[in-house]
């Protein structure tokens, strides 16, 4: 299973710089892409921001949103339940371990948290503090 972060999975549905690259590697990785409430909750607020900043129009955020769901109803992304207390120690260990050093944020520990905890093979990320955390934790990194 590959682990994409909030950017990079929004990058995947709503065209950015990133996107093709992105598709490529998934292409070329075939695996199956973990998709959780966390980020369906993210993918939402990252969108809905595009609006508010007025990169993107309401129509297209919202056909974006239905193409989201619809892949995740076919199991194109892979749907995980994700066993929150045990997410939650774990972030707590990498915060503590790493937020000091590297000025990481709780949110972006919550995604390697999450990653580490549904045994993902792979963690896409484009943020250079998050990926040296997952890079040190052991996950695969693609760097976008």
């Amino acid at each position: 299973m590959i682990y994409l972060d909030t950017s990079s999975l929004v990058a995947l549905y709503y065209p950015e710089a990133k996107s093709d690259a992105i598709v490529a590697h998934l292409r070329k990785a075939r695996l199956p892409i973990a998709f959780t409430w966390l980020h369906e909750v993210e993918v939402t607020n990252g969108l809905q921001l595009k609006v508010f900043r007025g990169e993107a129009g309401e129509a297209t955020v919202n056909a974006t949103l239905n193409q989201v769901r619809h892949d995740a109803e076919k199991g194109i992304l892979a749907q995980c339940d994700i066993p929150w207390p045990a997410v939650f120690q774990e972030t707590l260990r990498l915060s503590r371990t790493y937020s000091r050093l590297l000025g990481t944020r709780s949110l972006d520990m919550l995604h390697i948290a999450t990653a580490i905890t549904l045994e993902a093979k792979e963690f896409m990320t484009g943020d250079e503090r998050q990926a040296k955390v997952a890079k040190k934790e052991g996950l695969r990194l693609v760097k976008i």
